[in-house]
């Protein structure tokens, strides 16, 4: 639900933590989506949005109208959706270069400051890092021992980051469009290890 800009939120919501709360399989979905449901307003921006269905669709490889439905009925829930706008953008250009983050969580982050809440749900370290920096508060529902549950979970069910991930999107890409063409492909780059 969008909210108008007089009512405030208290607690912004980065993506990876609605990404694992979106994912059925995933070690850390049942305690991400306990930990949204637990707590009441939530706000995130729609660049945010963005980037969760770039990071189901393309890491996750979850089916792009699934996602989309997916994050209509997330929007749709108790959470404020804050529009990214000219001034936020400007200002949030200037936090990723002075605090070295991702410009989503620029934007994620000067929201949260500009809205005068004091608390950012997130388990991005360089976001971490950042949010303390501003005095800006951190939750994280992944404890140590899921992470190491999460990092298990990822190396068996999810290519390499890197080039091993790319072409494996080119490879199924080609799947789809010219099946001798992507056996060739698959051939020529070693199962996706190398390019050809």
């Amino acid at each position: 639900m969008t909210l108008s800009s007089d009512q405030f939120s208290g607690l912004g919501l980065d993506a990876m933590l609605i990404v694992y709360s979106l994912l059925d399989d995933h070690p850390a979905s049942t305690a991400c989506e306990s930990f949204i449901r637990g707590h009441a307003s939530w706000f995130t921006t729609t660049l945010t949005l963005l980037e969760v269905k770039a990071i189901l669709t393309k890491v996750y490889d979850i089916d792009v109208n699934l996602v989309s439905q997916q994050l209509s009925h997330f929007s749709a829930g108790p959470i404020e959706i804050i529009g990214v706008d000219l001034p936020i953008t400007l200002t949030s250009m200037q936090i990723a270069d002075a605090l070295e983050i991702d410009i989503t969580d620029a934007v994620l982050l000067q929201a949260t400051r500009t809205r005068g809440a004091n608390v950012l749900a997130t388990d991005d370290q360089k976001l971490i890092q950042a949010c303390h920096q501003v005095d800006v508060a951190v939750e994280n529902p992944i404890d140590v021992a899921l992470r190491r549950q999460m990092a298990s979970w990822e190396s068996e069910n999810l290519p390499q980051k890197g080039l091993p991930r790319i072409l494996r999107r080119i490879h199924q890409w080609l799947c789809q469009n010219h099946q001798q063409a992507s056996e060739d492909f698959w051939s020529q780059t070693g199962g996706g290890s190398h390019l050809p």
